[in-house]
């Protein structure tokens, strides 16, 4: 489960992924334009660009295994959650602004590290995107140090 500390860093505007992986263990991967977390940390709705998800919805539909990883440019925290797939639709109209609100703020991360440029060259289609909610399963430290890996939750 997801603490109120966890959620803020998480819906701040990060740099997020979601991997999976097909039957044949090969692994998929998008990028997630942001997250909002619900149920009290019980799951996570992943905003998946339209562009780029038609594997990874495959796979969540076939075996149902995510890791979204999240990390904050600026100092390398970084964390993974693991969870189980529990439903997809479109994302809402409604959502749009808090959605691109995250990645708005990931590119002020990556300014402050003079890699905003690169961000937002337009190539990168953030919206439409579909919602992904999974179950949280597990929450792992990826910060790079002696605490990754372990286990926050």
């Amino acid at each position: 489960m997801l603490d109120k500390s966890l959620t803020e860093f998480l819906e701040h505007g990060l740099a997020i992924h979601i991997g999976t992986r097909n039957g044949a263990l090969r692994p998929n991967r998008c990028r997630v334009t942001a997250v909002r977390v619900e149920d009290q940390g019980r799951h996570l709705v992943a905003y998946l660009p339209k562009a780029a998800t038609a594997a990874v919805l495959e796979d969540l539909q076939s075996n149902g295994q995510a890791a979204v990883s999240f990390a904050r440019p600026t100092d390398d925290r970084a964390v993974q959650v693991k969870g189980e797939f529990i439903s997809t639709r479109d994302a809402e109209p409604s959502e749009e602004a808090f959605v691109l609100g995250q990645w708005q703020a990931l590119l002020r991360e990556l300014d402050l590290i003079s890699l905003a440029a690169l961000a937002s060259t337009g190539t990168w289609l953030m919206w439409p995107c579909v919602a992904v909610k999974i179950r949280v399963t597990a929450v792992l430290s990826q910060t790079p140090g002696p605490e990754a890996g372990a286990v926050l939750s």
